[in-house]
């Protein structure tokens, strides 16, 4: 398996801060989909998704994770909806180590409209993303690994990541020891 560490989870659940703080604690590179998606397109995501819609985003995301297949070692943040995509759970259990940062939805909610233009709320009344939420949430569940953001800092998140991969590392050679 490769050794990356995959952040997904909805909007607000600090995927880019953890991420940053993580690779800094882990000594490896940060990298965001949706900054990949920026670079290839020339363009703001808000923009993208007001120009090529939602559809042609995704289509972008699929193609920015194909291109991650090519990392090792990496921390890599994705877009909220990525995981949620035909086929992509397993696609990203291949990369690596999945990580989903969960929180209740108030936390949530209320984080990502202090963060700024989120596509994804254009629109939308709190219903309409609880839905959306909750619609998210079994794509979630999948990952390997979870830490509930809600009542932690971006930095005391990066800590319990690195403590439960630093677990699950002891655990499997402990695996691979007791069957040689």
């Amino acid at each position: 398996m490769a050794d990356n560490v995959i952040l997904v989870g909805f909007m607000g659940a600090g995927k880019s801060s953890v991420g940053r703080l993580l690779a800094r604690r882990l000594g490896r590179c940060f990298v965001e989909t949706d900054d990949m998606i920026v670079a290839r397109e020339g363009a703001s995501i808000p923009t993208i998704f007001a120009t090529h819609g939602e559809e042609y985003f995704r289509a972008a995301e699929a193609e920015a994770v194909r291109l991650l297949a090519l990392k090792r070692g990496d921390v890599i943040a994705t877009g909220g909806g990525l995981p949620c995509r035909e086929g992509m759970p397993e696609t990203l259990r291949e990369l690596g180590t999945v990580v989903w940062l969960g929180g209740d939805f108030a936390s949530l909610y209320a984080r990502a409209q202090r963060a700024g233009e989120r596509p994804m709320l254009a629109g939308r009344t709190r219903a309409d993303v609880e839905a959306l939420y909750r619609a998210r949430e079994p794509f979630y569940r999948r990952a390997d690994l979870t830490v509930d953001t809600s009542a932690l800092g971006p930095d005391q998140v990066a800590a319990r990541i690195a403590l439960l991969l630093a677990e699950r590392t002891r655990g499997a050679g402990a695996a691979r020891a007791a069957g040689a």
